[in-house]
């Protein structure tokens, strides 16, 4: 797990050089069904967005993933890697 969890901050910091921010939050829950508690993930990036009430551009946050698997945020982290390297 410490391992899956080291690749993640790798790829998260190799993301940030490339000019792009990711942010993955994590959040935990009981599951009843299998007694015992969950991490889920989510991997997040900031976009500007025009409020049309206000007339005004905010930033918000876009959710690119959530999953419980670590596993998945990695493969996340390294197709958007991919992408802004190409």
């Amino acid at each position: 797990m410490a391992n899956l969890r080291g690749k993640m901050k790798k790829l998260q910091t190799a993301l940030v050089k490339r000019g792009m921010i990711i942010k993955i939050n994590q959040r935990q829950f009981y599951s009843e069904d299998q007694n015992r508690m969950i991490t889920s993930y989510s991997v997040l990036t900031p976009v500007e967005c025009f409020c049309q009430g206000k007339g005004e551009w905010k930033t918000k946050e876009y959710e690119i993933l959530k999953t419980c698997s670590m596993v998945d945020v990695i493969f996340c982290l390294l197709d958007i890697y991919k992408a802004v390297s190409g």
